[in-house]
C-alpha cells in the first residue's frame, strides 16, 4: 500500500531536516499490517501514520524527552523513563490515543522499558 502521509506532512508536525521516507515506510507498515481490520477510517489511519512517522522521526532526532533545558552553559537532558514503545515520545502518545480500536495501545504495552539518558 502507498503511504498516506507524505514527508512535508510529518515535518510540519516534527521539527526535523531528514528525509523522513523511512520513518513514513515503517509508520505505514504499521498502520497496514496491524490496523487494516481496526474498522478505523481511512481518514483517522493517515492521523496515526502521520504521528507514527513524527514518532519514529522524534526518537532518532530528540534522544528522548527533555526534561531539563538551560542555555547560559548549556546543559539539556534527555530521558525516556516514560513508559515502553509508543509511549516515549508525545507522537506516539497521540498515535496511541487516535486509534480507538486499542490496537496500537495492546501493541505498546508488549514492549519493553528502555532507558536513554543522554549526560
Amino acid at each position: 500500500m502507498a503511504a498516506l502521509v507524505t514527508d512535508a506532512e510529518v515535518k510540519a508536525v516534527v521539527d526535523t531536516s531528514r528525509d523522513t521516507t523511512l520513518f513514513i515506510a515503517t509508520a505505514d507498515l504499521l498502520v497496514t499490517e496491524d490496523l487494516a481490520n481496526s474498522g478505523l477510517s481511512d481518514a483517522r489511519k493517515k492521523q496515526i501514520e502521520l504521528y507514527l512517522a513524527a514518532h519514529f522521526v522524534a526518537l532518532t532526532e530528540e534522544r528522548g524527552n527533555l526534561t531539563e533545558h538551560t542555555v547560559g552553559d548549556a546543559t539539556e537532558k534527555y530521558s525516556m523513563d516514560l513508559g515502553s514503545g509508543l509511549m516515549l515520545t508525545r507522537y506516539g502518545q497521540q498515535a496511541a490515543n487516535l486509534d480507538t480500536s486499542g490496537t496500537l495501545k495492546a501493541l505498546a504495552s508488549k514492549g519493553l522499558v528502555a532507558q536513554f539518558r543522554v549526560i
